[in-house]
C-alpha cells in the first residue's frame, strides 16, 4: 500500500519521544532502517531548524537528517545544499499587536532569536528550554524587546485555568496576517498565517521534483495538521483528538509506546 514511499517527515515532542525525552533505540533503529531503504527522512520542530540539527549526534544516528523543517515551517534546512531557507516571517508591528491582544492573561512570554532564547519571566521552563538547546538565556520583563524587529514567531505559555478564556477570545481573531496554534498543552504560538510545517514541506518538495502523495508526515497536534494534510498523514492515537480526527492513518499504539516505529515496522518496513 505505502510502497512509493520516498520521504518521512516526523515530528520530534509527542510523536518520536514523549516531551523532553529522546526517541528509543528501537525508534532509532527504525529510522535508519528507512535511510538504508533509500527513503529521505527528516524532522519537522516547532524549534527552529539550528537548534534540531545536532539531535541526529545525540541520537547516536551516523548522519544528519535529509532535510529539517524548523521553527514550523519558517525555515528548511537541505542537508545537500547545507542551507537553511526561510519563508514567512511575522512584521514587528503584528508582533507588538499580538502582546498587546495577549496581556489580560497570565502568560509567560517565549522567543527564539539567532542564539538566544528570550523570556519575559524568569522560570525553571524558560532556563531549560534554553539550556537544552544551547541558547543564552535572556530575561526580559519590557515587553517592546520583543517587537523590535520581524521575527518568525512569538510564544506564551499561560496558566491552564485560563485555556477557555483564551480559546474565546482567539476566536475573535479575523482576517490578521496571523495564526495561533498549540505546540504543547500550555504553550500558544503566533505565527504567519502561510507559514505551516506543509508549506514549508511543499517548498522543498518542489526543489526535488517529489509528489506529495510519495512522502508520509507524522504528528501529533496542531502545528502538525497542515502537513499531515497535504500528503500520508499518521497520527499518533494518543495525538490531539482533531489532529487524529483529520488522518487516514492513525498509530495503533501511543507514542510512549513507540508508536511511530510500530507503525513503519508494520507498514513501510
Amino acid at each position: 500500500m505505502f510502497e512509493n514511499i520516498k520521504a518521512v517527515v516526523c515530528d520530534i515532542d509527542g510523536t518520536l519521544a514523549t516531551a523532553g525525552a529522546d526517541p528509543s533505540p528501537y525508534t532509532i533503529e527504525t529510522l535508519e532502517e528507512l535511510r538504508n531503504r533509500g527513503i529521505l527522512i527528516a524532522l519537522a520542530s516547532g524549534r527552529p531548524a539550528d537548534d534540531v540539527m545536532l539531535k541526529y549526534k545525540k541520537w547516536g544516528m551516523d548522519r544528519q537528517f535529509d532535510f529539517i523543517i524548523g521553527w514550523n515551517g519558517c525555515e528548511v534546512y537541505d542537508d545537500k545544499t547545507k542551507e537553511i531557507y526561510r519563508y514567512n516571517k511575522l512584521k514587528k508591528e503584528w508582533i507588538r499587536e499580538i502582546i498587546e491582544f495577549m496581556a489580560e492573561f497570565k502568560a509567560a512570554i517565549h522567543m527564539y532569536r539567532p542564539g538566544i532564547f528570550i523570556s519575559s519571566d524568569d522560570t525553571d521552563r524558560a532556563w531549560y528550554s534554553a539550556y537544552k538547546n544551547s541558547r543564552t538565556y535572556i530575561v526580559e520583563p519590557d515587553v517592546s524587546a520583543f517587537y523590535s524587529e520581524d521575527n518568525c514567531g512569538i510564544m506564551f505559555r499561560y496558566d491552564l485555568s485560563e485555556e477557555e478564556k483564551i480559546r474565546e477570545k482567539l476566536k475573535t481573531l479575523k482576517d490578521k496576517d496571523y495564526i495561533a496554534f498549540n505546540t504543547q498543552v500550555d504553550l500558544l504560538e503566533f505565527s504567519h498565517k502561510d507559514s505551516s510545517k506543509g508549506y514549508a514541506l511543499k517548498e522543498y518538495c518542489r526543489m526535488y521534483d517529489i509528489d506529495l502523495k510519495d512522502v508520509m508526515a507524522f504528528g501529533d497536534t496542531d502545528n502538525d495538521n497542515e502537513m499531515l494534510k497535504i500528503c500520508v498523514g499518521v497520527c499518533l492515537c494518543d495525538g490531539k483528538p482533531d489532529t487524529v480526527k483529520l488522518c487516514r492513518y492513525v498509530t495503533a499504539k501511543p507514542c510512549y509506546e513507540d508508536g511511530f516505529a510500530d507503525f513503519v515496522q508494520r507498514n513501510l518496513l
